[in-house]
């Protein structure tokens, strides 16, 4: 029996085709914080990806990741039980366009930090999904740290954190808290 995270280790989804290969971030205001969302198909499975920021005493961007798919009601849900796209979206090419949409955003919106801790209402299903973020973020790491990231897990929590604020001169605009 093949297992999944026996394959996430041997590659890194370079050779993974992506359901997109460009998400478009569009943001929204809501009680004084920007939030932003964007969205795919994946085999004709509505996924919706949405950051939302987190408050911090210091002013750090920081966000909470989620991805979702349409459930049973018709509804978006992040549980993987519930999800009608179970079985039939190829699991692998979905992290991979998730993995680039979130290099895109940190492209372009430039957050400190990022949780994209695996949320599931079953506890060893958002485990089993952490596992496998991390598989991926470790598996792709050059990727991660040429768009001036890194990975780490903090708690149970898995993020990714921004290295430097530096622009291309090397001079900071803020300082960096160091995790």
């Amino acid at each position: 029996m093949i297992k999944l995270r026996n394959i996430l280790t041997e590659i890194t989804l370079g050779s993974v085709k992506p359901y997109a290969t460009q998400c478009v971030w569009k943001d929204d205001f809501y009680l004084g914080q920007t939030y932003y969302e964007s969205g795919f198909s994946a085999e004709g499975q509505p996924v919706t990806m949405t950051l939302s920021p987190i408050r911090t005493a210091d002013g750090e961007r920081e966000y909470i990741f989620v991805f979702t798919t349409q459930n049973r009601w018709g509804m978006q849900s992040y549980s993987h039980d519930s999800s009608v796209a179970r079985g039939h979206v190829d699991y692998l090419r979905l992290i991979r366009t998730v993995g680039d949409a979130l290099l895109d955003f940190c492209a372009q919106h430039a957050p400190d930090a990022i949780d994209v801790s695996g949320g599931d209402a079953d506890v060893a299903a958002k485990q089993k999904k952490n596992r496998i973020y991390a598989a991926f973020l470790r598996d792709n790491a050059t990727r991660l740290a040429t768009a001036g990231y890194t990975s780490l897990m903090r708690g149970d929590s898995l993020w990714i954190v921004r290295k430097s604020t530096a622009d291309a001169t090397g001079v900071e605009d803020t300082p960096v808290k160091r995790w």
